[in-house]
């Protein structure tokens, strides 16, 4: 039977070694993505999810893991535990309703510091459990009633977001606004996996990551922090195809990240991403948007290269191509293809056809090829093929309809303006536009020959000011702009340095017509 989704090869990770470093409540939701995008771990996978699932409380999550199982054919998984799932649903009402009823006692005795940690437990308690479908109502978010695989983050959300009104301390505000981020990245990669439009979620973990940087507690909280703001910030970039934003944010994470302890009782490495995750993520989206300089100053030659020696052969990855050897990076990145389109973030829109994986990749590609042209006036189509061959082709392809593919590769690139080439279709070769020396060499003369008289007429002007006795007053003029000399009244230096500058104007003067006659 044919695999209903789409799918990547095997790879070079093993499974349990692999969520060995994460943790709930994403960890799940990386089982699931890989389940349903590789079939030689699509049953491991499934198995560990729900072993995962039924130690939490989330109900709505175990319906989602057994409807997969039942998709991919797996029916020993699909069968529900109609025990477990009576017995939890029962333990997360009765948890909620005691929650309730103890918020509600905190209001009634208007005790602030119960209520923002009553009104912090319920949220939490919505979280983990998905919610409760009672709970929400058009009064709380109508939004939400259209969004019924979300809708109890979104109420773990509003309620935390509760909290804001009853906190005291800048300790409170940080914590809080860790959480907000942890509900929000759970929200949109939920969001993500059940076909629903992620973006307003990303937004808000952008918003968190940016208030985490200016919560004002002090510095050496404030250096805990600093790591997830910047973090998060690069993973909402990241997942919202803003490449550029995602490589800057990623590249300024401190590598303290990779050691630094929970923070308000949020583990970001272990929950979220860990320091060998942020590697790949700042590797990938360096190599797609930053140029060969900033490449060796801003990757290799920074800090974030600590990160880098986490995982070896991304930064081999990025040294191949600053040494112009664009094949071995490109084969040596497609050898982790799989790996990547299996992780979290950047397999997402793996179902819809383009991964974010596949879009760095073809940027990347891009610029090999265009790095690696400029260097010849003219390359054929098979030397360009065979350099770069092209992706997704069946082994069997023949050489005719790899360099037909190769064609229309260039095209579209010629189309674009980020190959500027042309290309002979019949003779099968690229070549670079022809450039006539003799033109160059007259223009640059020209523009040469326009700023010696520019400069000259310049010069001759401030003679001429200095013979009439006339004044030029700016920003860097004695006296400044707005002083006295704007007036009219010089200063005492001012007249002591025109005595002697009026003594050398002859002189001057005579050696400029000299250079004007020449």
């Amino acid at each position: 039977m044919a695999f209903p989704l789409p799918s990547v090869g095997i790879p070079t990770f093993d499974l349990e070694s692999h969520t060995s470093h994460y943790t709930p409540p994403l960890l799940p939701l990386r089982l699931l993505h890989i389940a349903a995008h590789c079939p030689p771990l699509a049953h491991q996978s499934l198995t560990f999810a729900l072993e995962v699932i039924k130690l939490g409380k989330d109900v709505s999550l175990y319906h989602r893991a057994t409807d997969l199982a039942s998709l991919l054919g797996y029916a020993d998984l699909a069968v529900k535990d109609g025990e477990w799932l009576a017995r939890r649903e029962d333990a997360n009402r009765r948890e909620l309703t005691r929650l309730e009823g103890e918020l509600k006692g905190y209001k009634n005795n208007l005790i602030r510091e119960s209520i923002r940690m009553g009104q912090e437990d319920l949220a939490l308690h919505l979280s983990a459990t998905g919610g409760q479908a009672a709970a929400v109502t058009k009064e709380d978010d109508p939004e939400a009633m259209a969004a019924p695989s979300t809708q109890g983050l979104v109420v773990a959300y509003t309620t935390m977001s509760r909290v804001r009104d009853f906190c005291s301390t800048p300790s409170h505000i940080a914590g809080l606004t860790l959480r907000l981020q942890q509900i929000a990245l759970q929200q949109a990669v939920t969001a993500q996996q059940t076909g629903l439009s992620a973006s307003p979620h990303w937004q808000n973990v952008l918003a968190t990551s940016n208030r985490l940087k200016s919560v004002g507690v002090k510095d050496e909280e404030q250096v805990l922090l600093t790591p997830l703001a910047a973090a998060g910030a690069g993973l909402a970039h990241l997942c919202t195809s803003d490449y550029i934003s995602a490589a800057k944010s990623f590249l300024a994470v401190p590598f303290s990240l990779a050691t630094q302890p929970a923070v308000q009782g949020v583990n970001f490495t272990a929950s979220t991403a860990s320091a060998n995750d942020i590697a790949i993520y700042g590797a990938l989206t360096s190599l797609a948007t930053l140029s060969r300089e900033e490449l060796q100053t801003k990757v290799l030659d920074s800090p974030f290269r600590a990160f880098l020696e986490l995982e070896p052969h991304v930064r081999k990855a990025i040294s191949l191509y600053l040494n112009a050897k664009y094949s071995a990076c490109m084969a040596l990145l497609s050898r982790y293809y799989a790996d990547w389109s299996l992780d979290l973030y950047l397999g997402a829109g793996l179902g819809q056809g383009h991964s974010h994986v596949d879009r760095l990749f073809a940027r990347i590609r891009e610029k090999s090829i265009t790095a690696y042209f400029s260097s010849f006036s003219s390359v054929s189509l098979s030397s360009l093929a065979s350099t770069f061959p092209p992706t997704g082709l069946p082994p069997s392809t023949s050489r005719e309809g790899v360099e037909k593919v190769m064609e229309t590769e260039i095209l579209s690139l010629i189309s674009s303006g980020a190959l500027n080439a042309r290309l002979d279709a019949v003779n099968g070769t690229i070549m670079s536009p022809s450039k006539d020396a003799r033109i160059e060499a007259h223009a640059e003369a020209g523009k040469l020959a326009e700023e010696v008289e520019r400069g000259l007429r310049l010069r001759l002007h401030r003679v001429n000011c200095l013979i009439s006795n006339l004044e030029i007053v700016g920003a860097g003029a004695p006296g400044g702009k707005g002083g006295k000399a704007a007036w009219g009244v010089e200063s005492k230096a001012w007249r002591g340095r025109k005595g002697m500058t009026n003594g050398r104007v002859g002189l001057a003067m005579a050696f400029l017509l000299l250079l004007a006659a020449i």
